[in-house]
C-alpha cells in the first residue's frame, strides 16, 4: 500500500507506505517504465491532497532523476544509474528503517536528484 500526500504551497510530497509497499516501489523503478494507482487519504493533515497514481520511466538522456506531481500522478524520470540509486533508497527504507523514521529525497541532499525536483520525504503509513 502506498500514498502520496502534497502540499500546494511548498509543492513538498510525502510518499508513505508499508514496509511492503515501499520494497515493492523501488523493485518496480528497477524497471523500464511503470505506474500504478496510489491510495487515496481523505484526510492528509497537514498536507493539502493525496495524488491518485504514480508513474516512472527510464530515460537515458537524463544523468539524474526528476520527482516532479504533474496532475495528480508522481512522476519519476532519469537514467538507469540514478532509478536504481533511488530504488536502493527506498528498499534501505523500508528494511532498516524504525516506523517513526522518515527520510527527505531531494536535491542538493541526494546528487542523483535533479535540482527540479518536487522535495520528496519518505514515510512509514501509520
Amino acid at each position: 500500500m502506498l500514498q502520496v500526500l502534497y502540499s500546494g504551497g511548498t509543492r513538498e510530497l510525502e510518499l508513505s507506505g508499508t514496509r511492503q509497499g515501499l520494497t515493492a516501489l523501488g523493485q518496480l523503478l528497477r524497471g523500464k517504465a511503470g505506474n500504478g494507482d496510489l491510495s487515496e487519504n481523505r484526510h492528509p493533515f497537514p498536507y493539502e491532497g493525496s495524488l491518485s497514481g504514480i508513474a516512472f520511466s527510464e530515460d537515458p538522456e537524463r544523468a539524474c532523476v526528476s520527482i516532479v506531481m504533474e496532475a495528480r500522478t508522481l512522476w519519476i524520470r532519469g537514467g538507469r544509474e540514478a532509478l536504481d540509486l533511488l530504488a536502493d533508497n527506498i528498499e534501505g527504507f523500508a528494511s532498516e528503517a524504525d516506523t517513526s523514521h522518515h527520510c527527505h529525497v531531494d536535491f542538493p541532499t541526494y546528487d542523483y536528484i535533479s535540482p527540479e525536483s518536487d522535495p520528496l520525504v519518505i514515510a512509514f503509513l501509520t
